[in-house]
């Protein structure tokens, strides 16, 4: 059996976990073809992983700047509002919202940033004439720990060298730390046209289905929640009037599509015993017609923070947390593999629990 080693590549399944405000977040993320020679490794994640094995793991617990880059007071700017940039999604405006995550390409005139430039910043304050940007990581300030486990390792090719990926780049950049509040306060996400939608969604609205991948992630997930013989209240739209006590509640790529979501659980809430979870779950795929606006102007880890509001207006306050699951292996059979490469659809959970 082929190990870790410099003659060797293979893929890693990367899990970063971390703890905010009481809540407890979860990323996965699959390394695809691992380089051992050129790759970028958290601190001592590299030497830890030479000689294991497919199903052996490492885990580390890195504090503020010993992983993610550290905060820096001059990383937040106050600027006057004509340095935002007019942006929109889908032709609409984006309207700045205090909480917010934004590319930094919307800031005019930074000179280490570019009108394209999607790096993340948060908007930490606003008012008429100014705003305050924070350029800082979302996690600079939260210790995170990573496992990485090894999926599988094969030879290398002769002087097959491939490229170079920074793994905690690639696992911790571009989202995570983006579902969780600021300073203990829920980003203010609701504007009067949030829960517009462009149409309908008319008696044989279908949502698009992930793929097999994705439902088995997200299938995995659940069983967290929900053990076998559980009776599970179904959020989806088409689904049955509930009658009766129920154990759980769930729902895949429905929540989008909610202009009334904080009503609903507070609906079903009566129907689940204290203690009960509520899962709620999507991927980035959606009808970009029927989602309401406001769906369509988040980051998809901006929509688990979202959730994870709605649970907390509706009342399920205790054990909040989220889970995301990207870059997985696609089906081989799946008609869509060549289009998207082999990447399965991500999965986004956001979950919470009716108070005991």
């Amino acid at each position: 059996m082929t190990v870790f080693n410099d003659n060797a590549i293979g893929a890693l399944e990367f899990t970063v976990t971390w703890e905010r405000d009481g809540e407890q977040y979860e990323e996965w993320f699959l390394g695809r073809r691992v380089n051992p020679v050129n790759d970028i490794f958290p601190r001592g994640m590299r030497e830890a992983l030479e000689g294991k094995r497919a199903g052996e793991s490492v885990v580390f617990t890195y504090e503020p700047r010993l992983c993610i880059p550290r905060r820096r007071d001059s990383l937040v700017l106050r600027l006057t509002r004509d340095r935002l940039r007019r942006k929109t999604v889908s032709g609409e405006p984006i309207l700045p919202r205090v909480g917010r995550f934004y590319p930094q390409g919307h800031i005019d005139g930074l000179l280490d940033v570019y009108p394209d430039t999607l790096t993340p910043f948060r908007l930490v304050d606003l008012d008429d004439e100014t705003f305050t940007a924070d350029r800082n990581h979302p996690l600079a300030d939260v210790p995170v720990t990573i496992e990485a486990k090894i999926q599988y390792m094969e030879p290398r090719d002769v002087g097959a060298y491939g490229s170079l990926t920074h793994w905690r780049e690639a696992t911790c950049d571009w989202g995570p730390g983006m579902q969780a509040m600021l300073d203990g306060e829920p980003p203010d996400f609701f504007h009067p046209a949030f829960f517009d939608r462009a149409a309908d969604l008319g008696e044989d609205f279908r949502p698009p289905a992930p793929d097999a991948a994705a439902l088995r992630n997200y299938q995995r997930i659940l069983a967290r929640f929900v053990r076998p013989g559980m009776r599970v209240l179904d959020l989806s739209p088409d689904s049955e009037r509930p009658t009766g006590q129920y154990d759980a509640a769930a729902c895949l790529c429905a929540l989008e599509y909610m202009d009334r979501p904080v009503d609903i659980l507070r609906y079903i809430a009566h129907f689940l015993p204290p203690g009960a979870p509520v899962v709620l779950a999507f991927t980035d795929a959606f009808d970009p017609d029927r989602a309401i606006r406001g769906w369509r102007e988040l980051h998809p880890f901006e929509r688990m923070g979202l959730a994870l509001e709605y649970l907390r207006m509706a009342g399920f306050t205790e054990g909040l947390g989220t889970v995301s699951v990207r870059n997985d292996w696609r089906d081989r059979d799946d008609p869509a593999f060549l289009k998207t490469r082999g990447v399965s659809d991500p999965v986004f959970v956001a979950y919470g629990r009716k108070p005991e």
